[in-house]
């Protein structure tokens, strides 16, 4: 069909802007004096401030929550008057964009500053709330408190310890003063490094403090080519029943262009592309179809991806640099399990409808296991029991009253995670662990907002029940032909954020069941696309177009 204007059924609405009546006009607009508001670990980008008006250390209901969002460079322009304020920062998992890492972060925490300050960081977080170990930690560190309280430009080892306290630090701003000991770890490891000569190398780092209670060095990227290009990844999916039908998938990036894919037998090379906004990496065959996975957490050694193609299951797919196809495991210990909890990123779905999910296995020291579902509820229960032989961890699962016997082969482990494949002798399972709740939570939470919702007011225009959408005129008028189309439901539409890419869009309303030859539709509409979501739509005033032949 094809929507051709015959019919203008709005009628141009203008206003004049009036100026300079009866010989002008005295009347003056006093633009309100803002300051500029950083937030740094790296530049913290869509993080809330909130203005604590009653100087509590705490965003509560007598409080003021700022309508903008920091932008890229973690700047926000605040009003004087609430600069006059505790400014607090709320960082925002799966929301807040640390500059110093692809991904979004994968916890939430809270920052916040004394009154008339230019800055909100970890460091203003601990001069706010214990003073006193501020001033030991710059002693420590053998730096000066100006150093902490600034921008951290002009220190390294500031930048490096900011970078490293925001794991630890949680919603709770009074929480930090509970780390020192953990803090303390860091800096010995900082003054480490410089003693050697390696604190430059750190430059794009953080220190954590792993299970054991000791330092290590976490590798931190900003661009994605720096993690892809040069490099095998090998790929399985999560889901358990696609893993019984398809085989491990071997892709090496060539360049930043084009990519060598194995499955089977099968080897292609093909391009692909990745769109650094959404982290949405496609590859593109030679018939033009595409094919589009979402990264959600990226590491050196480890990347979670979720399929993102249309009208699909967003399967999670694990991604690492060692063999996934490998029977031999690396080898393991009971010292790191026993006592510790370990949270198991899976599908637990019997079919290719993805079903993920979080287990946390606490294991236990006499050999029984504490199982939880963290995202369902707080309730604990009987997870079965577990072993180590061999270097081999052996675990017995309880699953309604029935005892499933596994060998887990750890084939990439890190401090804080372990991929596995789980077997039990009739069939195998990957999963990931993690040491902490907050990764798989966040990669759980991006997963359910791969599908993005724009809201439509079709007016008086009670008839518009579908919306084609192009990146001109002339397709958004013929959605016959490659213009995506998509069902109006309940007033919003919903699709995957990887159908649009950043830009300007046509939007036409219309209802594909009009009978006869006579064919009506609306708009078009120009919107804007960011990061996959179209713009909300109101076709209060869109005109009418008649296609005198729709087909």
């Amino acid at each position: 069909m094809h929507f051709n204007k015959s019919i203008l059924t709005t009628a141009l609405l203008s206003v004049l802007a009036l100026s300079g009546c009866n010989g002008g006009s005295d009347t003056k607009v006093t633009p309100i004096k803002t300051k500029t508001i950083t937030v740094i670990d790296g530049a913290l980008e869509k993080a809330q401030i909130c203005v604590d008006l009653n100087d509590n250390n705490l965003c509560d209901k007598s409080d003021k929550v700022l309508p903008q969002l920091t932008n890229n460079a973690g700047k926000v322009e605040v009003s004087l008057d609430d600069a006059k304020h505790p400014l607090i920062a709320q960082i925002i998992a799966g929301k807040t964009k640390d500059s110093d890492e692809i991904t979004p972060v994968d916890h939430s925490y809270t920052m916040i500053t004394d009154a008339d300050q230019a800055v909100i960081t970890p460091f203003t977080t601990m001069a706010k709330v214990d003073p006193q170990a501020l001033l030991e930690i710059a002693d420590n560190l053998g730096v000066s408190q100006q150093d902490l309280l600034g921008d951290l430009s002009t220190s390294p080892k500031a930048r490096l310890l900011a970078r490293s306290m925001t794991p630890v630090m949680t919603v709770d701003i009074d929480n930090i003063t509970q780390q020192k000991d953990k803090l303390t770890t860091v800096i010995n490891h900082i003054k480490k490094v410089e003693n050697n000569g390696t604190l430059s190398q750190l430059e794009n780092s953080r220190i954590i403090v792993n299970k054991d209670g000791k330092a290590e060095v976490q590798a931190l990227f900003k661009n994605i080519d720096d993690v892809l290009v040069g490099k095998t990844w090998f790929m399985a999916s999560l889901n358990n029943a696609q893993n019984q039908d398809t085989d491990v998938i071997s892709v090496a990036f060539k360049d930043a262009n084009n990519l060598e894919f194995k499955e089977k037998n099968k080897t292609e090379v093909m391009p692909y592309s990745i769109n650094k906004e959404n982290n949405n990496i496609v590859r593109t065959f030679d018939n033009g179809e595409t094919d589009t996975q979402k990264l959600l957490y990226i590491s050196k050694n480890l990347i979670i991806g979720a399929m993102n193609n249309v009208d699909e299951p967003h399967d999670l797919i694990a991604w690492t640099t060692n063999n996934l196809s490998t029977q031999i495991s690396l080898p393991v210990t009971a010292k790191e399990f026993s006592g510790k909890t370990w949270y198991m990123l899976m599908d637990n779905s019997d079919t290719p409808n993805e079903e993920s999910t979080l287990f946390g296995f606490t294991f236990n020291i006499d050999g029984s296991i504490t199982g939880s579902e963290p995202t369902k509820s707080t309730e604990v229960f009987n997870g079965g029991s577990w072993s180590v032989n061999n270097n081999v961890l052996t675990t017995n699962i309880i699953d309604d009253n029935n005892t499933y016997t596994y060998t887990n082969t750890v084939i990439e482990r890190s401090a804080d995670h372990m991929v596995i494949i789980m077997s039990d002798g009739s069939e195998i399972n990957y999963a990931v662990l993690f040491s902490d709740k907050d990764r798989p939570m966040s990669i759980l939470k991006q997963q359910k907002n791969l599908e993005v919702t724009t809201n439509v007011n079709v007016a008086s225009h009670k008839d518009i029940t579908e919306l084609s959408i192009d990146t001109t005129e002339a397709g958004a008028k013929n959605p016959d032909a490659d213009s995506p189309t998509i069902t109006i439901k309940n007033g919003q539409v919903t699709y995957s954020d990887s159908l649009f890419k950043n830009g300007t869009y046509y939007v036409m309303g219309y209802n594909p069941n009009q009978k006869g030859k006579d064919f009506y539709a609306y708009g078009p509409l120009k919107v804007n696309v960011k990061n996959g979501r179209v713009q909300d739509l109101d076709f209060t005033h869109a005109p009418q177009f008649h296609a005198v032949d729709k087909d």
